[in-house]
């Protein structure tokens, strides 16, 4: 009997050392990975307060003698306000416009019923599938045929639908029950009454997801906005950050600096809606 136990004791306390163990390597590599991915960021932030003899002489990670310099040499040279404003005006616009219409659509589509109603879904969604690169050109002709080449709206106007917002909202809203909206019509509650008091109250947590990525990926967006907008006066921060390799050759200071200044609100917005997004992410995926 004893022996019994003692092999038992011994299997359990090989198999608790084997799991702290295996914990162990998946902490240090987790941890690995966070180094790898935060140290870039970590020497963008300090050496966008070096000169640019310090930076390239790279004693240490942080500055002997902290200046803003670049950043004011950024701001004041570079048409940096400028670019900001650009970004955040077709942010913030492209964001509003995808909550709302990715929401009333994926509500159509979670709550209605139509004929089609499935092979219409299938038919948005294969929209996915097709690369950008494919549609750039009769893009860029649709847009300066309507007269919007080089406007900001040339950037907005493409990307005020969404069809990631729609799946993404869709794959919420069929987890609400359909005795809400059924008891609001019964009350005799209009269709956008329901729409507004009770299916966006409801979906605040993934639409924070939603605006997240809609806003991080136009804060971002490169290749669209650089074949649209070619005047100064219109460029959004990342045309103006390419422009800098041109106006401050090799100065790895003011590269630097002027990717602090760019990704510093996307880092505020995240740290803001963090727990939202998250929150938002689990609840649709509970629901695919």
């Amino acid at each position: 009997m004893q022996s019994k136990d003692s092999a038992t004791t011994s299997s359990y306390q090989r198999a608790a050392l084997l799991e702290q163990v295996r914990v162990a390597v998946v902490h240090a590599i987790l941890l690995c990975i966070v180094f790898i991915s935060v140290m870039p960021f970590v020497w963008m932030f300090f050496g966008s307060f070096k000169s640019y003899v310090e930076l390239t002489a790279g004693e240490s990670l942080l500055p002997q003698d902290w200046t803003v310099d670049n950043y004011r040499a950024i701001i004041f040279r570079a048409n940096f306000p400028q670019a900001f404003w650009n970004s955040s005006l077709v942010s913030l616009i492209v964001t509003l416009s995808v909550l709302f219409t990715s929401t009333a659509a994926a509500y159509v589509f979670a709550k209605y019923r139509f004929w089609g109603k499935e092979q219409l879904f299938v038919v948005v969604l294969s929209t996915m599938m097709v690369p950008f690169a494919v549609v750039l050109v009769p893009l860029y002709v649709t847009i300066a045929d309507i007269g919007l080449s080089n406007k900001l709206g040339g950037v907005i106007v493409p990307v005020l639908f969404s069809t990631f917002g729609i799946f993404l909202m869709r794959q919420f809203l069929e987890g609400i029950p359909s005795d809400l909206i059924d008891a609001g019509r019964i009350d005799g509650a209009s269709e956008w009454w329901i729409f507004s008091r009770i299916i966006i109250p409801l979906s605040s947590a993934p639409m924070a997801a939603l605006a997240v990525f809609t806003f991080l990926f136009n804060w971002d967006n490169f290749l669209w906005p650089l074949v649209v907008l070619t005047s100064p006066q219109t460029k959004t921060l990342p045309l103006v950050l390419a422009g800098l390799r041109s106006l401050y050759w090799e100065r790895y200071d003011m590269w630097a600096a002027g990717s602090m200044l760019t990704v510093a609100p996307v880092m505020l917005l995240y740290a803001v809606a963090q727990k939202q997004f998250i929150r938002g992410i689990t609840m649709t995926g509970l629901k695919a």
